[in-house]
């Protein structure tokens, strides 16, 4: 739901979707820049209608459209089946189109869009597209109410949302995003039902504050939609291969992919990434059980940190953390925060820049009140003939022992000495009853050789390879009898 100063038009809006039959919704709302009080009473009504459910994103100065799909809403897209776009100065009229929507895309669909009317009494011509012919060469006839499969948005390269001259797009950003959606799919499906409201009589909306063109479109919008238009088409969407069919029930059984502390020997990797199957199926779940986690990652950049690793993090935290402490990056330190709602987080940043980041980024999502960021400028640590930089870990002894211990080396110059130097240099700070290290650390050969170098010094511990969605190290006493 894009919003710009339409503040008598913003608690109808929401409460639109709040009365659709399909409750499996979550609304991400973006108030781009307004000057009224848009803001406020978006904010009241989602917080009414959508506890838990929605995600609410203010620009200070206005993006555009465009833009606010680039920063807002592509982020979030992994996480949810499918999309779809509400101006927030008008309404669906229909109560049951979400839940119809979503049998569609059940049963395959990619793209699925209805018909609109407008609040001066004018249906729109929106109707089928000839699934035969690119998108791109029949007239625009998908504009309202828009969906689409949330996957197709992934592949659309930033250039598509920009002018010849690389600024983004202010008009026809309707058509912007439709387009590159359009151009990857044939499976489309319209539903011919006058299920959006479209309020013309706006006096903020693009067509009435710029010159017009005809009744329903500026000039500013139709050049810009001949440039959409000419632009090369995305190719067709490939989904992945399917996994391979399992072995014969007389085979053996495959090896394992993962291993533990001892010698440490890879399994060959296979040709299909079993992980690009079930990350989408994190995404839903984690979506679901930690709705902090959406808003976080919505003012995070881009951790690197995939669905299956924030689930098998979530998984050591609710299970064994009663405290835990972060050591890495902020972005992925905010991630952190959020699925750890339950336990007491300290945060150890590697200087006052890092500790003021993750400080703004909590306060804004109202996840500071239980978290502990600490400034800790790093300096030399050695072990086993390796040294490298490490925070400072004198500021701990008030916080400890910690039960879950997650450290990011992955933005680090050295990560496998970074990932080796961490557990000694924390090991006094450690729950002695039981503790679980995580380590995040970009390749498995690097996994590989860090816990080669730390089984020959550590006694007592499992290394489990692998053991953070398929990547990193998790570290843990073996269980006593």
């Amino acid at each position: 739901m894009p919003a710009r100063n339409c503040e008598i038009y913003a608690a109808e809006a929401i409460r639109s979707v709040a009365r659709q039959t399909h409750e499996d919704v979550h609304v991400l709302y973006v108030d781009d820049g307004s000057e009224d009080q848009t803001g406020e009473i978006a904010q009241h009504y989602l917080t009414e209608l959508f506890p838990a459910r929605h995600t609410y994103v203010h620009n200070p100065a206005r993006l555009g459209k465009s833009q606010n799909i680039w920063a807002h809403l592509r982020p979030l897209a992994a996480g949810f089946d499918f999309i779809a776009i509400l101006d927030a100065d008008d309404q669906l009229a229909d109560s049951n189109i979400l839940r119809e929507m979503a049998t569609h895309y059940a049963a395959g669909k990619d793209v699925v869009w209805t018909n609109f009317f407008t609040d001066s009494g004018r249906q729109g011509q929106n109707s089928d597209l000839d699934p035969t012919c690119s998108p791109r060469k029949q007239r625009w006839c998908t504009s309202h109410f828009f969906s689409f499969r949330s996957v197709l948005l992934e592949n659309i390269p930033e250039s598509y949302y920009k002018d010849g001259k690389g600024d983004w797009y202010m008009g026809a950003c309707d058509v912007a995003l439709a387009m590159p959606v359009l151009d990857q799919t044939r499976n489309y499906k319209f539903i011919p039902k006058l299920a959006y409201r479209y309020t013309m009589t706006n006096p903020l909306s693009l067509h009435n504050s710029t010159p017009k063109l005809n009744a329903l479109t500026s000039k500013l919008q139709h050049t810009n939609a001949l440039e959409i238009h000419a632009k090369p088409p995305l190719p067709l969407y490939q989904p992945r291969s399917p996994l391979p069919a399992p072995p014969p029930t007389d085979s053996a059984p495959p090896p394992p992919i993962s291993s533990v502390s001892g010698d440490i020997t890879l399994s060959e990797v296979p040709s299909i990434d079993p992980a690009q199957v079930w990350h989408p199926q994190a995404a839903r779940q984690l979506g679901k059980q930690y709705p902090d986690l959406l808003s976080a990652l919505a003012v995070t950049a881009d951790s690197g940190t995939t669905p299956l690793q924030l689930l098998s993090l979530s998984r050591i935290i609710s299970r064994h953390a009663g405290r835990v402490l972060y050591i890495g990056a902020p972005d992925t330190a905010t991630l952190v925060v959020a699925l750890a709602a339950e336990a007491s987080v300290t945060c150890l940043m590697a200087g006052p820049r890092d500790e003021q980041a993750l400080g703004a980024r909590l306060a804004l999502l109202g996840l500071d009140r239980t978290v502990e960021i600490l400034a800790a400028p790093k300096s030399k640590v050695q072990f086993n003939n390796q040294d490298c930089l490490f925070p400072s870990c004198a500021t701990l002894s008030e916080t400890a022992p910690f039960d879950v211990v997650i450290v990011d080396a992955r933005a680090e110059e050295n990560e496998g000495t970074f990932a080796v130097v961490a557990l000694p240099a924390i090991s006094e700070y450690l729950s002695q009853s039981g503790f679980h290290f995580c380590t995040l650390l970009t390749r498995n050969e690097v996994a590989a050789q860090v816990i080669e170098q730390t089984a020959k010094l550590t006694v007592g511990l499992e290394q489990c390879l692998g053991g953070i969605g398929g990547t990193g190290i998790v570290t843990f006493p073996v269980a006593k009898d």
